[in-house]
Formats: structure tokens, sequence, C-alpha cells
């Protein structure tokens, strides 16, 4: 079977380390898709005693005119692997949960937009 070049498994995104520097461009870059944003401000919505989201359940919350199914391949492959690699949310994507990660006080203002 042929594997991944980082030696994750095929069809998992490699693991993601938060230890990249979030600056300015870097927000304004990842925040620069509705998607994301949307996905950020539904986990900070989400209660202090559910803190983690199924994949799923997120889907739903920020679907807008595409089906939830379609948003979940999106947010699986491309988008929360990308927002985990900052520490924005921690994406466990065996068990397929989400849990809201530390967002900064000053990109807070950028998720309204």
């Amino acid at each position: 079977m042929i594997g991944n070049r980082d030696d994750s498994e095929p069809g998992r995104p490699a693991p993601a380390s938060a230890d990249r520097e979030l600056t300015p461009q870097t927000v304004w870059d990842l925040l620069a898709d509705s998607l994301r944003r949307r996905t950020l401000r539904a986990l900070r919505a989400v209660d202090a005693d559910q803190s983690r989201v199924t994949l799923a359940d997120l889907a739903e919350r920020v679907a807008d005119d595409r089906p939830a199914d379609a948003v979940a391949v999106q947010l699986h492959h491309h988008h929360l692997p990308k927002l985990a690699s900052y520490g924005l949310v921690t994406y466990d994507a065996d068990a397929n949960e989400v849990v809201a990660g530390t967002v900064p006080e000053w990109v807070e203002p950028y998720l309204e937009v």
C-alpha cells in the first residue's frame, strides 16, 4: 500500500503542530475564507459543558447554501487541519471531533467581518 510522503496514514491529514506563529498576515490569510470564519464563530458559541463538537454537527452549523456533507468534506480535508496547525482548533480526525482552541483577543474582531 502506498503511504503519504510524511508517513501519515493515507486518507488522514498529517498531524498538525500548533507551534506556528500567528501573525497578522497569517490571520488575514486564514480568515479570508468565510467558512473558516463561520467555523471559529460556531465553535466559540458552543456551550462550555459541550466543548467537543462532531464534524457532522459543525458542518450543519456552518453550512450556508451547500449540503452539510460537502461542507464536512471541506472541513475535514482542508479547513480544520489548517486551523489546527495554528492552534485555533483541535481536530481529532479519527473521532471526527473538533474542539475550539485559543483564539487570541486581538484576532476576535476579524471573526465578525
